[in-house]
This record gives C-alpha cells, structure tokens and sequence, in this order.
C-alpha cells in the first residue's frame, strides 16, 4: 500500500485544524484528530502532529494547554435560561480551580416528576457535575451530591437572595424563592478563592 503525502513526510510535526494527517488505513485517529467522511484522518486544533508507529495512531498534541470538560468533572456555571424540564448554562471553572478561557455552553434536564424552575434560576451560579459530552456539546447535572446553587438571583429584581431556613429571600423586594443549593451558600470569599478577585 502506498503512504499518504502526509505520512511520507513524518518530519513534518506542525499542523493546522483540517489539515490532513493520513488516510484511516493508515494510522487510526486519536487526541486532536477525526475522520471525515472520505476517510482522511484530520487533525482538530494547531498542533504537533504525533504518530505511533508500533499502534498504527495518530494524534495532535495542542501548542497551547486545552482544557476539555470530561463525564465526572465538576465546573462552576451561570445560569443562563431556565424551563420546566430544561436549562442552559455556561461553565467558567473546572473544579478544583482551573478557569476556562473560552466558557462552556450545556443542558440540564430534569428528572421525571421534577420541574428545574424549583432547583435553578436564570443568572444564577452553581456547581454542576457534567454528565456528558457529546460532540462538543456539554449535558450538566444538578442533582449529583455536592451540586447546587451557590449564589441565587432574585427573578423580580435581580437582587441577590439571601438564605433563610429553606426559603431563599430577596432583602430589595421581599421576593422568596426556592433552589437547590450547596452547603456553602453565599459565601462570597469561597467564590472569590475559586475565580479570582475580579468577583
């Protein structure tokens, strides 16, 4: 079988998004690398173009560090909408402390007989596991142990609710609101610890 152009050329290390690393027959797509539907193998993201010769793989290593969200991480998220059944959010931190350059847009979906408008509001921050990524699309969780709202936003003004008892109250308007939250409630110097002071 006669190589690739781009496989004859293994000197070759720096690559661009789309260039063509291979053909499938060749070496099979890892980290940094996919198959269109003519069976090229191409790469993801500029990169250093890495090819395993003993496991017939190939794989871009990133110039620059890319943070990927995986099933299990935890992030810190904005609440950006919010139905019966569905929300979005937009992740800005993995947990422990990493910030995302670019923030991570994803779906929340209730559990049967539950409705997101009790647990969650729009502008709210929370802690959020993610469930899956799909294709670059992120599905995050609320109901996982140690998830939930840390600083709540009043629906009517905008105000940020403090916690009474089990009830969320706005101090501005009176307003009272329900949502799941996490043992740390409010506690703005945790957050400050997590984002940074710009907070």
């Amino acid at each position: 079988m006669e190589r690739s152009e781009a496989v004859t050329g293994l000197r070759k290390k720096l690559v661009v998004p789309g260039e063509v690393l291979c053909v499938l027959e060749e070496f099979l797509p890892r980290l940094g690398a996919f198959v269109n539907g003519e069976g090229k193998v191409k790469a993801r993201f500029l990169g250093e173009a890495v090819y395993d010769l003993k496991s017939k793989e190939v794989s871009v290593k990133p110039l620059k560090q890319i943070i990927d969200l995986r099933p299990g991480d935890r992030v810190i998220a904005e609440v950006k909408d919010v139905q019966d059944k569905i929300a979005v959010a937009e992740a800005f931190l993995k947990l422990p402390n990493t910030p995302l350059k670019y923030r991570r847009t994803g779906v929340l979906v209730a559990k049967r007989n539950d409705v997101l408008d009790n647990l969650l509001g729009i502008g709210d921050i929370a802690v959020l596991t993610v469930r899956g990524v799909y294709r670059g699309l992120n599905t995050f969780d609320v109901y996982s142990p140690g998830c939930g709202v840390m600083l709540a936003i009043c629906s009517v003004c905008g105000n940020v609710l403090d916690k009474r008892d089990n009830v969320l109250v706005c101090s501005r308007c009176g307003n009272r609101e329900r949502r799941r939250t996490v043992l740390k409630y409010g506690n703005l110097d945790v957050l400050k610890q997590l984002v940074g002071e710009e907070l």
